[in-house]
């Protein structure tokens, strides 16, 4: 009972909008089934009135009423089907919106620990089972299957074997009838397929871009680009869906239109002494096939059930709540001017993986600051909690002087580019991937960022400029191309932080080097925060922060650093011996 009134609760805050549609499909399908229902009771009249009493003009009244009822059982039907197509998008387009807006407001933890194929499997696969399994199959079961076997009540034998040649005939047109649609119902669920897999690739990019798509403040246009491309889902679904029903529906209809034909052959030879009055009955009775009303019945129930359990799944996503989000005394950070201070932080992302521990340390506007370090010493941490992907467990991080868990998250955001070692660029042009980090950027804005990035000039060599589309996640660029484009993303925004998260490591040295020298330049305009393994880079720095499994062992600058022979003078040695004149390529 529990699980019903839960079911009932969830499904009705996505159909209760559509309650008028919903009670007119209902009563599609009601009519469906009452008419079948009719059609079988209406024997004991044709039986008791026309037949016995031998009233031919009341036997040509029932049949002409049967075929005035069939145009009505036709029509109806169709109006159902049509409901139920649109019903189904539309319920299915109002769980997935609600479900993508949902998941952009989670915080980055939740993205941590589920796979981004199982949450795309959530929004497209899960959901298509609840409109299968509870909207689609489960209407059909609750009105139409139950209301046929409620009504019927016996099942017999094939009686006559005339009335049989008949039946073969009529079956054979039910499936040859329906197959020149049949082939257009192919084409366009495939159409159908084919959008629905690009709905799935902008999800997964959407999903594994959540990264910049916060820091960018891009949540409201993610949302906005996804609801226009169901908008271009719900066109080709609902003629896709309804053709395809009308394949399932013609042979339906014409095994209808069966019956009648054989109930009227039947009454005319038990109305000529050709054939019992009971073996009409008990024939027509067996070809309305209350059998099948029972298998489809049961058939479903495995439907209904997977129904059932992808919505507890969607439930799950629904039920989960951002772990950072803004306090209501949240206050808007004013622009960055005097220092960043993290004081005895601490953060851990799981029991076994350890993030930073008891991290105090400050960065003062104008600096250029690197943090150096083995793979897992904490450098990333950093990272994610000054731009508060988490926030810490313990300690606070101040931005002159406001911590950041009062602040609102789009203030801190706004103030800080981030490029990273993955670089990550959307299916577009290059403008638009540039504009993504300031969305009110104009056209002029975008190319200055490009120039301050020093990729301008090579756009231009493109043969459609800044509107050259950068291919699945930038596969048409290479990779120094990428991070360009990445930094000029950033750099749009006019960033008060920029912080560089391993943003060359993977570039090759004469690409590095040139990317560094760009941001030799640009960092004299504001505060520089470089998170790196290669500390050859570490003369650049103002200050140098230097961890160890998640603490900071030294501190200072370069040659003070060396000095002390600690850590750093054991990276910096191995950073000279891993390469032949990396120094003096990184510093070109």
């Amino acid at each position: 009972m529990q699980q019903l009134i839960w079911f009932i609760k969830t499904i009705s805050k996505y159909i209760g909008s559509y309650r008028w549609q919903f009670i007119l499909m209902f009563c599609c399908l009601i009519f469906d089934a009452a008419f079948d229902s009719v059609l079988r009771v209406s024997l004991k009249f044709i039986v008791d009135a026309a037949i016995i009493p031998q009233n031919y003009k009341l036997l040509i009244f029932i049949i002409s009423l049967f075929g005035i009822g069939a145009i009505f059982y036709i029509a109806i039907g169709l109006l159902g089907t049509l409901l139920g197509a649109r019903l189904g998008i539309v319920i299915i387009n109002n769980i997935r919106s609600s479900l993508f807006d949902h998941l952009q407001s989670l915080s980055m933890e939740f993205f941590g620990r589920r796979s981004a194929g199982d949450l795309v499997k959530c929004l497209i696969s899960d959901v298509q089972k609840v409109e299968n399994g509870l909207i689609s199959m489960g209407l059909t079961v609750v009105v139409l299957e139950i209301s046929n076997i409620l009504f019927a009540s016996i099942f017999l034998f094939l009686l006559n074997w005339q009335l049989a040649i008949f039946t073969c005939i009529g079956l054979t047109i039910c499936i040859i009838a329906p197959a020149p649609l049949a082939q257009i119902a192919t084409s366009k669920g495939y159409y159908l397929l084919e959008k629905e897999g690009e709905l799935a690739n902008i999800v997964e990019e959407n999903l594994l871009s959540q990264s910049v798509v916060k820091l960018f403040g891009m949540e409201r246009r993610a949302s906005q680009d996804f609801s226009d491309r169901l908008d271009d889902l719900k066109q080709v679904y609902i003629g896709a869906v309804f053709i395809s029903y009308l394949v399932q529906r013609i042979p339906i209809t014409l095994f209808v239109l069966t019956q009648l034909a054989i109930l009227s052959i039947g009454a005319v030879m038990t109305f000529n002494d050709s054939m019992t009055v009971g073996t009409l009955v008990s024939y027509q009775v067996l070809l309305l096939g209350l059998n099948l009303n029972i298998l489809a019945f049961t058939g479903s129930l495995p439907i209904v059930i997977d129904g059932v359990a992808a919505l507890r799944r969607i439930s799950e996503i629904f039920s989960e709540i951002p772990t950072v989000r803004d306090t209501q005394d949240a206050v808007t950070l004013p622009h960055f001017s005097e220092e960043i201070y993290l004081e005895n932080v601490t953060f851990n992302y799981s029991a076994e993986r350890v993030g930073v521990k008891n991290l105090s340390l400050k960065i003062r506007q104008g600096e250029y600051v690197m943090f150096v370090g083995q793979s897992g010493a904490g450098k990333s941490t950093i990272v994610n909690l000054l731009t508060r992907f988490y926030d810490p467990d313990k300690g606070r991080i101040l931005l002159d002087g406001i911590d950041l868990c009062h602040a609102t998250v789009r203030s801190l955001r706004s103030q800080i580019g981030l490029v990273s070692q993955e670089v990550i660029l959307f299916n577009t042009t290059i403008r638009e991937n540039i504009r993504m980090g300031y969305l009110e950027a104009s056209n002029e804005q975008v190319e200055a960022a490009a120039k301050a990035a020093e990729i301008h000039d090579f756009i231009l060599t493109l043969p459609q400029g800044y509107d050259t589309p950068v291919g699945d996640r930038g596969g048409q660029l290479s990779g120094g191309q990428r991070q360009r484009i990445a930094l000029a993303r950033a750099l749009v925004r006019d960033p008060a932080i920029l912080i560089l998260d391993e943003a060359t490591s993977a570039l090759d040295l004469a690409t590095e080097a040139g990317i560094l020298a760009t941001l030799d330049r640009i960092a004299k305009q504001r505060t520089v925060i470089v998170i790196t393994h290669r500390i050859t880079q570490a003369l650049r720095a103002d200050k140098i922060f230097v961890l160890e499994n998640g603490q900071i062992v030294a501190s200072g600058r370069h040659t003070d650093l060396v000095k002390e022979k600690g850590l750093y003078a054991t990276l910096w040695q191995q950073g000279h011996q891993g390469s032949n004149n990396l120094p003096e390529l990184a510093l070109s």
